[in-house]
C-alpha cells in the first residue's frame, strides 16, 4: 500500500535536518579549531615556524695572535674547512649521515659517536674538522646527493716554535667547567695552558652572530643579517723566538731547561724546557697513540722543568752562604782555611768533590775551585738563619710569573721549617749539607736566573716578566734592602775567576772574546754516597742508571762588564756542571753577544 505524499515529505526533512546538522557541527569545529589556531595561538605558531625557517648561528672571532719580542709570530691562525651535518626535518637522519661516511676518512670510534648525537637529537654535529682538500671536493662535487650537509670555513690556531710550548700552551674545546656559555657554541676555543690560558680574555675577542633563512631540509636559501665579531688582541711576549729555538736545540736530546733574563729589564728572553710537545696536537682531537706517547714518556715533554723542576742547587748555594758571612760581625772574607779533603764534625766527616783538598784558600778561592770543605766550615759560623734571609733576598723560596704558571718554590729550609715539616728540630749537620746545597735545599731555573741576575746588578730587586715592556725600567728597580756591597763585590770577582782562571771549575769554558762570561757550577747529587763505597770507590755518573746520576748546573751572566744577561742552565742526570751545563753556558754567551737581542 502506498504512503502518503505528506509522509515521504516528511522523512525527507527529517534526513535534511539531521545531514545539515551534522555539516554545521562540522564547520563549527573546523571554525573553532582555525579561530584556536589562527586568533588564540597564533603567537606560539609564529615563533615556530620562525624557529623552522631562522637559524641563528654565532661568529667565531679570529683569536689574537702570540707575538715574541721581535715581533714573530709564535701562534697563528690559519683557515681550515670542517664539515658539519645538520639533521633538520630529515626523516632518516641516520641513513643520511651514513651517505657522508663514503666521501671521508673515519675511525670507527668516531662514526659510532656521531651517531650517537644524532641519535640523541643534536641538531648540529661536528662531522670533522682538518678536512683534506680532496675530501672538500668529494663532498662539494656529491653536495646534491647529501642532505644536511655543510662545509665551513673556520680560522684555527697553528703553532709554529716547539721550543716554545710550554710557554705558549695551546688552545681546545671548553668544557662546562671552564666557560659554560662558551661550552654551547660550537667551535669555539678557550685557552688550556700557560700565556694561551692566562690571556684567554684579552685573546678571545668578541663573538658575532647571523641571522639565515633554512628551507624545510634546513639548508640556507638567505642571510638575512650579519653582525662580525671583533677579533681578539695580540700579545707581545718578551720571549725571543730565536733564543728559544737556540736553546732548544742547544740541549739536543738531554732533559733540562736554560732561563735567560734581561737584568736591565727583567724580561724573561728564554723559558726553555726540553723535552717538550708540539701544541698543534691538542687541536681539535687528539689520536689515541699520540696521547699514549706523551703520557708514557718517561722524560714527561708536558712538564715545564724550568719554572716547575726543583733541584738541589749544589755548589750555586755556596754564593748565598758566602755572601750571608758579611751579616757576620767582624768577618774576615780574605781569611784562609785549610782543606785536606774532609770535614771532621763530632763523629762525622764530610768530604769535598776533591778528596785531595784545596790547601788554604779564602772565600773568594773557595768560591772559584768550589771547595765544600770550606763552606762546611764557614756555615757553622753563619748560621741558617743568616743564611736563610739572604737565601730570600736574592730569589729563592719565591714563587714568579704567577700571573701565566703556577710556579714552584722550592724549598729554602731553616729551624721552623724543619719542626713544622718533620717535627724535629734543626741540627749543625743540617746546616752543613745546607752550605753546599744539598740536603733540603730545592731551587727552580727560573729562581737560579733572578737569584744570578740580582748579584749581577750589584743588587737591583729584579723581578721576571713575560710581557715585553715599552721601555728600560732597570733605573725604576728598588734595591735589595740591607745588602752588603763588598760582599756582591766579591762575588762577582769570584764568579769571574770560576770561568776565566785556570784553577776555575768552569775555565775550559771560557770565551776568546773581550766580552767575558761569569757564573758558577754545580754538581747536585741526587743519591748518597755510603762509607763503603767511598772505599771501594765512588761509581762513575756513566755507570749508574740515568735515574742515579749528578744534574748539572750552571748559572751566570754575560758580559762581565756592564752586564745585561743573566742565565741559569740545568742538565737533568747531566753529570758535572762543569763538563755538561758550563760548555751550553759558552755557546750561549756566543749567541748572545750575536744576536744582541
Amino acid at each position: 500500500m502506498l504512503k502518503p505524499r505528506k509522509y515521504y515529505y516528511n522523512v525527507f526533512n527529517r534526513r535534511l535536518f539531521l545531514v545539515g546538522s551534522l555539516k554545521l557541527l562540522a564547520y563549527s569545529i573546523v571554525i573553532e579549531r582555525l579561530y584556536n589556531l589562527q586568533i588564540k595561538q597564533s603567537d606560539k605558531y609564529k615563533k615556530l615556524a620562525d624557529n623552522n625557517r631562522i637559524n641563528l648561528s654565532f661568529i667565531i672571532p679570529s683569536r689574537g695572535l702570540i707575538l715574541d719580542r721581535n715581533f714573530n709570530v709564535l701562534a697563528d691562525n690559519q683557515e681550515q674547512y670542517q664539515l658539519i651535518f645538520k639533521s633538520y626535518n630529515l626523516e632518516n637522519k641516520e641513513t643520511a649521515l651514513n651517505k657522508i661516511f663514503n666521501y671521508i676518512e673515519l675511525t670507527d670510534l668516531k662514526k659510532e659517536d656521531l651517531h650517537k648525537q644524532v641519535i640523541e637529537n643534536k641538531k648540529r654535529v661536528l662531522v670533522k674538522q682538518n678536512m683534506k682538500w680532496s675530501e672538500v671536493a668529494k663532498i662539494s662535487s656529491n653536495i646534491t646527493e647529501l642532505e644536511g650537509v655543510y662545509i665551513e670555513m673556520v680560522m684555527v690556531r697553528k703553532y709554529v716554535s716547539l721550543a716554545s710550548s710550554h710557554v705558549v700552551g695551546y688552545v681546545g674545546s671548553p668544557e662546562k667547567e671552564d666557560n659554560l656559555k662558551l661550552s654551547k657554541i660550537e667551535g669555539a676555543s678557550i685557552g688550556k695552558l700557560a700565556v694561551e690560558a692566562s690571556y684567554d680574555n684579552k685573546l678571545q675577542g668578541k663573538f658575532g652572530f647571523k641571522k639565515e633563512e633554512v628551507n624545510a631540509h634546513g639548508r640556507v636559501v638567505n642571510e638575512i643579517s650579519r653582525v662580525n665579531g671583533i677579533p681578539g688582541n695580540d700579545i707581545n711576549l718578551s720571549i725571543s723566538k730565536d733564543l728559544q729555538d737556540f736553546c732548544y736545540n742547544r740541549l739536543e736530546s738531554k732533559a733540562g731547561s736554560i732561563v735567560i733574563l734581561d737584568i736591565t729589564s727583567g724580561e724573561v728572553l728564554a723559558l726553555v724546557s726540553r723535552p717538550s710537545f708540539n701544541s698543534n696536537d691538542f687541536i681539535g682531537e687528539m689520536h689515541p697513540e699520540k696521547w699514549n706517547d706523551i703520557i708514557n714518556d718517561r722524560l714527561n715533554p708536558l712538564f715545564n722543568r724550568a719554572i716547575k723542576g726543583t733541584y738541589p742547587p749544589g755548589s750555586i748555594f755556596k754564593l748565598i752562604v758566602a755572601l750571608a758571612a758579611f751579616r757576620v760581625k767582624d768577618y774576615n772574607p780574605n781569611k784562609r782555611y785549610f782543606c785536606n779533603g774532609s770535614y771532621k764534625f763530632g763523629n762525622q766527616i764530610f768530604h769535598c768533590w776533591n778528596d785531595k783538598g784545596h790547601g788554604f784558600v779564602n772565600c773568594s778561592q773557595a768560591l772559584e775551585v768550589s771547595c765544600d770543605c770550606f763552606f762546611y766550615d764557614l756555615s757553622l759560623k753563619v748560621g741558617i738563619d743568616n743564611i736563610n734571609y739572604i737565601a730570600r733576598k736574592f730569589g729563592f723560596g719565591e714563587s714568579y710569573l704567577n700571573e701565566t704558571f703556577n710556579s714552584a718554590r722550592g724549598i729554602v729550609p731553616n729551624k721552623s721549617w724543619k719542626l713544622k715539616r718533620y717535627g724535629r728540630a734543626w741540627t749543625k749537620t743540617d746546616t752543613i749539607v745546607t752550605s753546599i746545597g744539598q740536603g733540603f735545599a730545592l731551587a727552580s731555573p727560573l729562581q737560579l736566573a733572578v737569584m744570578v741576575s740580582r748579584i749581577a746588578s750589584n743588587g737591583k730587586n729584579i723581578i721576571p716578566t713575560l710581557i715585553k715592556k715599552s721601555s728600560n725600567s732597570f733605573n725604576e728597580m728598588s734595591e735589595i734592602e740591607d745588602l752588603n756591597k763588598d760582599g756582591i763585590n766579591l762575588l762577582k770577582g769570584a764568579m769571574f775567576d770560576v770561568v776565566n782562571s785556570p784553577s776555575g771549575t768552569a775555565f775550559q769554558s771560557r770565551l776568546s772574546s773581550n766580552k767575558l762570561m761569569c757564573g758558577k757550577t754545580a754538581t747536585s747529587q741526587v743519591r748518597r754516597i755510603s762509607m763503603k763505597e767511598r772505599e771501594e770507590g765512588i761509581i762513575k755518573n756513566e755507570d749508574l742508571p740515568r735515574s742515579q746520576r749528578d744534574h748539572a748546573l750552571f748559572t751566570g751572566y754575560y758580559p762581565h762588564i756592564n752586564p745585561k744577561y743573566g742565565f741559569s742552565i740545568v742538565v737533568e742526570h747531566g753529570g758535572s756542571g762543569s763538563k755538561s751545563a758550563a760548555p751550553i753556558a759558552k755557546d750561549l754567551c756566543y749567541k748572545l753577544k750575536l744576536s744582541n737581542t
